[in-house]
């Protein structure tokens, strides 16, 4: 039984006292922006020659920029990790909690002025940037609750002997968190390395480097000591191999491209001069996920589902839903559905502050790639919906339904992470299952049918890591719905469970002879 653990509630903002404290927060940022933010190395903030510019992604405004990490600073990053670890690595369990029930408070205290930054950085609207601090909260409640049970060691058979098997932390660790999810995916990364005893040094996307850097504030004020959390933001053609490859780095925490997490999976295997160990790579690299939707589901519901899944942060989620397979005799019905959801989604064309539905894409080369698979799709199927785009203000890319694609098509089988659907239509639940399958990647999928026999099928042979029935294939909760994915989709560490701390820890083995 999970005990002393609870689910953040997420802010209301229907509420006009929490739409004030937002817009407050607004205010105050405006008086910040154009700043300019030090890496953070064993305490001590370093400034660089090279800075790194962070864009408001609705209007193109410059909100600040961060000190670009070199090589050598990377280098003298891991070295001082190390060196926190000696002392960080004994310290009782009860006062890594401590420091991290501290953080959840500064968290809870700071909440509207880290949503802000991250509605701003990042384009989500309140709800969704709210979300994630909740996720984030989540993360470290649920944390220190394992930590404290795993502190207690395994289980043993009594012997004459002494014995016991503890687990212990493992060195110093990188962590590599994504843009689309600055506060609980870098937080949690940070969290979960803290709470095992072990330190980090973290290298934020640089799309959202400066919620990362407040992240970083908010450690340091929890008490952390210097040198367990290391900020090092820098381009991963400068520093990116160097970090993994280091013969001090002892984990790789990615979460992002398959790409790059292929590539962190090849030089992390690499045994460098002067290394001791195998490193551990943890891995999260995407997905290309499926809704089905079969003949007794309810269409309405299912449309509600597909749309929310596919649109939601502009289809920005690792999780998203990119195709619908849909049954052949509920196929027209259903996509006639989907279009009038998506017609009652709000579109943002404002600077980032408008608590609007839809919002812009990240960047310049996300919005070039998303619009390039929007043509793509005009080839290969019909557009329904959308198919327009615009980058004068912002990077603003309406949310667009394809009907008529085939499982061949490009654009049912390569990610695109940004809001286009596929809909492709089966003749059989069991070729809907197959066309689920067909992709490299297993990261999540969901099924709306009334058919008992169909969710049965679905539950032995869908092969994804997150598996819902009759709801949407997002917004999965910590310890509600363990997340991570299988095949291209990553190395399936469930985010917010004891298994996932387990990443960072050995278990060591004890025994001593008490007889004479």
């Amino acid at each position: 039984m999970l005990t002393g653990f609870k689910n953040a509630v997420e802010v209301d903002f229907s509420l006009e006292e929490n739409q004030k404290k937002i817009m407050d927060a607004f205010r105050q940022i405006e008086s910040e922006k154009g700043t300019v933010y030090p890496l953070v190395i064993g305490g001590e903030r370093i400034t660089t020659n090279q800075t790194i510019t962070s864009y408001n992604p609705a209007n193109k405004e410059v909100l600040g920029s961060v000190c670009a990490c070199t090589a050598e600073l990377a280098d003298q990053a891991i070295h001082t990790a190390n060196k926190a670890f000696a002392a960080w690595s004994h310290t009782t369990v009860d006062e890594r909690v401590r420091t991290l029930r501290k953080l959840a408070t500064l968290l809870i205290e700071n909440r509207f002025y880290i949503d802000a930054w991250n509605v701003l950085e990042s384009g989500k609207n309140w709800g969704e940037a709210d979300g994630e601090l909740c996720e984030q909260l989540d993360f470290i409640n649920s944390y220190v609750m394992h930590i404290q049970n795993l502190d207690k060691g395994l289980e043993l058979v009594p012997t004459d002997e002494h014995t016991k098997c503890i687990y212990i932390p493992i060195g110093v660790g990188v962590a590599l968190p994504p843009w689309n999810f600055p506060v609980s995916l870098s937080a949690g990364m940070v969290v979960s390395a803290v709470v095992t005893g072990n330190t980090i040094c973290v290298k934020p996307s640089s799309d959202t480097p400066i919620v990362a850097y407040k992240l970083q504030e908010l450690c340091e004020k929890a008490g952390i000591p210097a040198g367990v959390v290391n900020y090092i933001p820098g381009q991963g053609s400068e520093i990116g191999d160097l970090l993994v490859e280091h013969p001090l780095t002892r984990f790789i925490n990615f979460t992002g491209s398959k790409a790059v997490g292929c590539r962190i999976y090849e030089h992390a295997a690499k045994v460098s001069p002067g290394q001791k160990w195998l490193k551990r790579v943890v891995a999260e690299m995407g997905g290309k996920n499926a809704i089905i939707v079969d003949s007794s589901a309810n269409i309405q519901k299912a449309a509600q589902g597909v749309v929310s899944s596919a649109f939601t942060f502009q289809g920005q989620k690792c999780s998203a839903c990119s195709r619908a397979i849909v049954l052949d005799d509920v196929y027209d019905a259903f996509v006639e559905a989907v279009v009038e959801e998506t017609k009652k989604l709000k579109e943002s064309q404002g600077p980032g502050q408008e608590n609007c539905a839809i919002g812009p894409v990240v960047n310049k080369a996300s919005f070039d790639k998303i619009t390039g698979y929007v043509e793509i799709a005009r080839e290969e199927g019909n557009i329904v919906y959308g198919g327009t785009y615009s980058d004068e203000t912002g990077y603003f890319v309406d949310p667009t339904v394809v009907r008529d694609i085939t499982r061949e098509a490009r654009i049912a089988n390569e990610e695109i992470f940004g809001p286009v659907l596929a809909v492709i239509k089966v003749n059989t639940f069991d070729e809907a299952l197959d066309v689920a399958n067909q992709t490299e990647y297993a990261l999540t999928g969901s099924v709306y049918s009334e058919t008992r026999e169909n969710v049965i099928k679905a539950k032995k042979t869908f092969h994804v890591g997150n598996l819902y029935f009759n709801r949407k294939s997002t917004a999965a909760v910590v310890l509600q719905h363990p997340f991570g994915g299988f095949n291209l989709s990553g190395t399936d560490a469930k985010t917010g469970t004891a298994d996932y701390l387990r990443n960072f820890m050995n278990l060591k083995s004890i025994t001593e002879d008490l007889t004479d």
